[in-house]
């Protein structure tokens, strides 16, 4: 992240042509690329947009508070205004010094030059009086590894000087010794040839994309884009869809994640066969490439799981983030939040907003009686086969049966089996006696039970959605859909995810715990940002499986315990006895715990290990009937 030590770049400092950017994994190239971020809303910055770029201050508080920090991230600035920059990619050797052209180029231009965020490469920021289109058309010569622009582009910034520190001077004449020493005859492919092989192929007058095409045949990478373009598959081992995600992921780029654009394109590519349209499942294998090669970061998009394609999710205009504010200025805002007079907030509005929520229930009568569902981020968490999706699934079903909007992000079991489990859990609670469990229901057995309880979800399962999301849904997905839901309907519905480690990375490079803290903290914002109740499960840590339950249980913990507002841990009842307060007797503890897991019903205790709204370490007893997929309340414990 760039020092404020620095004072080099007080001028550019002043100037609203920052982004903030992350790394991104490029499919096509088998290596990460940076992806310029609108510090605004966490949308993709557009080079020729400054609508999507903010100040100094906007880009680093974007960057450091979606953790685009280090190895992930930083921030740049955008090209214009007659800024310009000059590349030097790769040119530092062994020993710290530099390739003699490299070296050449830095003591022409004297101005303000730094290390490249890999420590490798050196950029070189400056300013020009005329632009650089005088000079001629090449804006790079990668024989040697040097770049210049002054528009359509972004450089990071990590303000790390090499050399002299020199401020960010005019330098026309000496860019145009650099440009006509080491550009002006570089063979770099032109547009207008990468276009005319093209054109031979398709009909550009017919692609609202015309511009773009342009943009992209003549960018970095170009030549790769262009043969796949073409239908070229050679680089991937004639590996079709490989190379199809390839083109995709090229395409969402410069696209900015414009789905039907995407789509368009590519079906007036080469690479475009009847294989796109087949269907895989409730979507088509085009649908499927298509949201595999969204760039995470870019703004929020939906999967419609009820829909053959993947389409756009719109969001509001977010405002410009206010700039820091004063001491004095903070006592005088709160003095008026307090007051409830002179501001565009008040404590008395968000009294009453936060009242609304105050009898909103979960529909299990011992833990109604402890706490109410207040807006917050809820994680729950258990061993395997101690019901979490019931019980998550059967809280679902009581709040939209008493009015609630309920949206289940299932990304492990499907549809059917939700909801046949659901059909089983409310013939048992009429009558056990004449209840079918949901694989008998799935085999196709009828009953006057399981058509009464067909009935009420027909009549009170209107507002409850299963969002059948698969292994390769990131955050984003569930976040678009989310906002979409809102942004049409003006309702905000409790959110549950099951489960949050099988969540996709939006990158590879993070690591487990980058994963998990990742997706909490995306969770968590969709939570504040729209006053929601969202119910996050978690899976445990192996080495908890025979012990009661406590933070350090939850898999990469650190996230959920200090972003949660609420943290429910599920376990066997048996727990609480004298044996599992032992380190011995592993053996005794294994038989124990195999026995309780089979038992009907299973004796199951909920415990609560934070709380934010209220009274933490409280525990619920239930009666967990596994065979029909049902949670029975006990006496409160």
């Amino acid at each position: 992240m760039l020092r404020d030590v620095c004072e080099l770049l007080v001028e550019l400092r002043q100037l609203r042509q920052w982004v903030s950017y992350c790394r991104v994994w490029n499919a096509g190239k088998g290596r990460y690329d940076k992806l310029p971020v609108n510090p605004h809303d966490g949308s993709n910055a557009k080079a020729n947009d400054a609508r999507t770029w903010g100040t100094f201050d906007e880009a680093r508080r974007y960057a450091v508070e979606n953790g685009f920090t280090g190895n992930a991230g930083g921030i740049g600035f955008e090209f214009a205004n007659g800024y310009a920059g000059i590349d030097l990619d790769d040119v530092i050797v062994a020993g710290g010094t530099l390739k003699p052209f490299a070296a050449e180029v830095v003591r022409i231009m004297e101005s303000y030059t730094e290390y490249s965020p890999s420590g490798k490469g050196l950029h070189i920021l400056f300013k020009l009086n005329e632009p650089l289109s005088e000079f001629g058309t090449h804006r790079r010569n990668d024989e040697l590894g040097i770049e210049m622009y002054d528009s359509g582009r972004f450089f990071t910034v990590t303000g790390n000087v090499y050399g002299e520190a020199r401020p960010v001077s005019e330098r026309t004449e000496a860019a145009q010794k650099v440009y006509a020493k080491y550009l002006a005859k570089s063979q770099s492919q032109g547009a207008e040839k990468v276009l005319s092989d093209v054109s031979e192929r398709v009909n550009l007058e017919d692609l609202s994309g015309n511009d773009l095409l342009e943009r992209m045949f003549s960018s970095l990478h170009g030549a790769e884009i262009r043969g796949l373009y073409n239908g070229d598959v050679s680089g991937y081992g004639e590996d079709d869809s490989r190379a199809d995600l390839a083109l995709c992921s090229y395409l969402a780029f410069w696209t900015n994640n414009d789905l039907q654009m995407m789509d368009s394109l590519f079906r007036k590519s080469g690479l475009m066969r009847s294989k796109w349209d087949e269907k895989r499942g409730n979507q088509t294998y085009g649908a499927m490439t298509l949201a595999k090669a969204l760039i995470a970061g870019e703004g929020y998009r939906s999967i419609n799981a009820s829909k053959s394609y993947v389409r756009e999710i719109t969001t509001p205009e977010i405002k410009t983030l206010p700039q820091v504010v004063t001491e004095a200025d903070r006592i005088s805002s709160i003095s008026k939040y307090v007051e409830s007079e002179g501001g565009e907030v008040t404590l008395e509005m968000e009294l009453e907003r936060f009242s609304k929520y105050r009898d909103r229930k979960t529909g299990y009568s011992n833990l109604d009686a402890k706490m109410s569902l207040y807006p917050g981020l809820y994680v729950l968490g258990a061993i395997s086969s101690l019901g979490k999706t019931t019980f998550c699934g059967q809280m679902a079903d009581q709040l939209a049966f008493a009015g609630e909007h309920v949206f289940y992000f299932s990304l492990e079991q499907t549809r059917l089996e939700l909801v046949t489990k659901g059909l089983s859990r409310l013939m048992a609670q009429a009558d056990m006696r004449n209840a079918l469990t949901s694989m008998e229901i799935r085999r196709g057995i009828k009953s006057e039970a399981l058509k009464a309880a067909r009935e009420v979800y027909v009549s009170r399962g209107k507002n409850e959605y299963i969002v059948e999301c698969g292994f390769d849904t990131n955050v984003d997905v569930i976040v678009g859909t989310v906002k979409d839901y809102i942004s049409r309907t003006g309702v905000k519905p409790v959110v549950m995810v099951d489960y949050l480690q099988i969540i996709t990375p939006v990158s590879t490079h993070q690591t487990t715990k980058d994963v998990v803290d990742y997706n909490v903290r995306a969770l968590k914002k969709l939570q504040t940002e729209n006053d929601l109740v969202v119910l996050v499960i978690s899976s445990l840590n192996r080495q908890n499986y025979l012990t009661p339950i406590d933070f350090s249980s939850f898999k990469e913990s650190g996230g959920i315990e200090y972003t949660a507002d609420v943290i429910w841990g599920l376990q066997l009842s048996i727990m609480n006895e004298e044996l599992f307060d032992r380190e011995a007797k592993l053996k005794a503890k294994r038989e124990a715990v195999k026995e309780a897991k089979v038992a009907h019903p299973r004796e199951i205790e909920l415990v609560c290990l934070k709380n934010r709204y209220g009274i933490s370490s409280y525990s619920c007893n239930f009666k967990y009937y596994a065979k029909y997929d049902l949670f029975v309340p006990e006496r409160d414990a």
